[in-house]
């Protein structure tokens, strides 16, 4: 599978092209990585992107996955930009042995973001949203699904839910899917979106600053 790197410092391209070996190539533009194979990743440096070229990565959604790489995350800017449809966002330093998982995680239709950054995401979220409501009928969703659900609606971790249901985490794993399948949604993420009354679709849309 193709990977197209692209970023102004050419030390980063190669730093991440050695953690992701031969599948990356570097580019000398973003509008020559941009020129990529349906279905192809996209990894570029986002805090050396100027706003144009930033709304044209933002823009750039049905060619593939998107990993944006970031000198300083924050849960705003993350939030906004998984809002507005990027697959991955993560450290510029990222440890190099993550990068391949990454990339494994974007390229399976998930997103990345890292444990921590992920849990603040759903927090978040979860802290906007009403009552679940009407959706949830509709999923035909277990017994037990329907307790993970609980779960993953007050922001716990697999590990979290593990505990608290006693069971193991692979069997927490397996009933998110089952929940996400059911749901019809890609993600946790998108999950809480539907579940507090924001559509994913129409969040995509907004266009003014991070409020989404």
């Amino acid at each position: 599978m193709q990977i197209n790197l692209y970023a102004t410092e050419s030390a980063l391209m190669s730093r991440w092209q050695a953690a992701l070996h031969s599948d990356a190539r570097c580019c000398a533009s973003l509008a020559d990585a941009m020129e990529r194979e349906p279905g192809s990743v996209l990894l570029v440096h986002w805090s050396g992107l100027d706003k144009s070229q930033q709304q044209q990565v933002l823009q750039d959604a049905g060619s593939g996955p998107r990993v944006v790489l970031v000198d300083h995350p924050t849960l705003e800017e993350g939030e906004w930009l998984i809002s507005r449809g990027i697959e991955g966002y993560a450290n510029t330093y990222i440890q190099p042995d993550l990068l391949p998982q990454v990339v494994k995680a974007v390229l399976k239709g998930d997103i990345w973001t890292g444990p921590e950054l992920m849990q603040g995401l759903l927090k978040r979220l979860l802290a906007r949203q009403g009552p679940v409501t009407d959706p949830v009928a509709e999923w035909n969703l277990s017994a037990r699904e329907q307790q993970v659900l609980e779960q993953l609606v007050q922001g716990h971790s697999n590990k979290q839910i593990a505990r608290e249901l006693e069971i193991t985490e692979r069997t927490v794993k397996a009933h998110v899917s089952a929940i996400l399948e059911k749901s019809g949604v890609r993600d946790r993420i998108e999950l809480i979106l539907i579940l507090s009354g924001q559509v994913p679709s129409e969040i995509n849309k907004q266009e003014q600053g991070y409020e989404i």
